[in-house]
């Protein structure tokens, strides 16, 4: 309701201004004017219903006095001229029922008297009054009467108020209408003129003048706005085209620079992918070599030579290791994504089953909370995130109950974001960002099973070509949680 009144036209505003105004006047003085009567009827009906118990009353003292009630039914039946009367009664000096009357059948009475005078109840109004015979009380007459009369004064009110209501209604809308121009004109005028400047940019445009109040200043305080407009569109339009020359120069020449480092970052991938490649043969016949040495000769050598020999093989399929992320990593760089729909559910349990013999020796526990979504992406490098994502869990944990979580959470300003949890040894804050660099360990060579130190700048890399990001909040001693979104395409739970 509120957004559509504010969207309404002023004309209607004013006009529902008006109504509301006079009809909420009307109303409130209406009510108060129903309540009064009401106040008032119900006053003058229990005053009419005591005179008449009264009346009863003083009829009744011989019938009580004599124990006569064929003399105290009559008294009673005679109000049958009062059709309000629903019930009337004569109870005797030991406040028992001594006689009653009522034109409907089945009618029930009070027991008892109750204390004298009148009292709404149960949807009717009820009196009782003492019969009294030279100053002793004899008995108590009950009368029980509808409230129909009550009623029909009420309604007859509240129409007549309803009928004033709707009169005033109809004038307050025909004044409304017309004087609400006084104010709506200059208004609608002030807008059009408004409108006109801001389709045709015509800062030369200026509204009329119609009256000498509040809305003729507002008139020329719009005009001089647009004089102080027109003057700064001008000198905004020399600095635009001074500007637009600049950009254009800075633009050429930030292209130059982009062309020139892409080409530089691509003879960097180049120049990594071949040295790589050529530098695998020799070390690959270096290892050979010393494999065979040792498999021939290591019989004749002495214990230090055989275990010189197994540290060259050692070292040299350290480095075939490095170069093969050497390689991935300058491939992520050059290859094209097959972006595609993935579920990450098939995912995430084919990198457990490939891992599933490490996970059962190290007794690591992998939890799931919930159903991952469905992504476009790259189901090959998304698979190598979540694979490297748990080695590295698996891999630095020295807790005695070991546990993996990988899962999901919703983001309102964005993609989903995704995070493998444990409960590990934990990364210092000073080294957080430092894991993701290529070949950056954070430990000894041969402490946590060794590695490369490539896995999360590979990781890192995938994210990027997924145009997503990836962060690690951890602290030492307490487990390590990495956040990672992917930005490729839909994304269905």
């Amino acid at each position: 309701m509120l957004p559509r009144l504010q969207r309404a036209p002023i004309r209607q505003k004013l006009m529902l201004i008006a109504m509301v105004t006079t009809g909420g006047a009307l109303l409130l003085a209406g009510i108060a004017i129903i309540y009064f009567n009401f106040s008032r009827f119900q006053a003058e009906m229990q005053r009419d219903l005591v005179s008449l118990a009264d009346i009863v009353a003083q009829n009744s003292t011989a019938a009580l006095s004599f124990n006569d009630t064929n003399a105290a039914r009559d008294t009673l039946s005679a109000l049958h001229s009062r059709p309000s009367i629903i019930g009337a009664a004569l109870y005797g000096s030991h406040q028992k029922l001594f006689c009653s009357w009522s034109p409907v059948s089945g009618a029930v009475f009070p027991a008892r008297p109750a204390r004298d005078g009148p009292r709404f109840q149960d949807g009717s109004l009820v009196v009782f009054r003492p019969v009294v015979l030279k100053g002793e009380r004899i008995g108590t007459v009950y009368l029980r009467s509808n409230l129909g009369e009550l009623t029909a004064r009420v309604w007859a009110q509240a129409i007549t108020v309803l009928a004033v209501f709707l009169a005033a209604g109809i004038v307050a809308l025909m004044l409304s209408s017309g004087l609400q121009r006084l104010i709506s004109r200059p208004i609608l005028d002030l807008t059009g003129t408004a409108r006109a400047v801001s389709q045709s940019r015509d800062y030369s445009l200026r509204a009329a003048r119609r009256t000498d109040d509040e809305l003729g200043e507002l008139v020329d305080a719009f005009n001089g706005m647009l004089d102080q407009i027109q003057r700064r569109d001008s000198e905004l339009q020399r600095a635009k085209d001074v500007l637009e020359e600049r950009v254009q120069e800075r633009t050429r020449e930030l292209q130059q620079r982009n062309e020139e480092l892409n080409q530089s970052n691509r003879e960097l991938d180049d120049f990594a992918y071949i040295a790589s490649h050529d530098l695998k043969e020799p070390l690959r016949g270096i290892h050979n070599f010393s494999s065979f040495l040792l498999e021939d000769y290591g019989g004749k050598l002495d214990g230090e030579g055989r275990s010189k020999l197994e540290t060259l093989m050692r070292l040299t399929r350290r480095m075939e290791t490095l170069i093969d992320s050497l390689l991935q990593y300058s491939r992520l760089g050059r290859v094209d994504l097959a972006i595609d729909r993935v579920d990450l559910n098939e995912i995430v349990a084919e990198s457990l089953d490939s891992l599933a013999i490490s996970l059962r020796e190290e007794k690591v526990e992998v939890r799931v909370p919930r159903p991952l979504p469905v992504v476009r992406a790259d189901r090959v490098r998304v698979g190598e995130i979540f694979q490297n994502l748990i080695v590295n869990a698996m891999k630095y944990n020295d807790k005695a109950e070991k546990w993996i979580e990988i899962g999901w959470r919703k983001n309102p300003d964005g993609p989903p974001v995704f995070y493998v949890r444990d409960n590990g040894i934990g990364i210092p804050e000073k080294h957080r960002d430092a894991v993701f660099r290529i070949f950056k360990r954070l430990h000894g060579r041969d402490k946590y099973g060794g590695g490369t130190g490539a896995g999360l700048t590979i990781v890192k890399k995938i994210v990027e070509r997924h145009h997503g990001r990836i962060w690690v909040e951890s602290s030492a001693g307490e487990g390590t949680a990495f956040y990672f979104t992917l930005q490729e395409g839909d994304v269905r739970a």
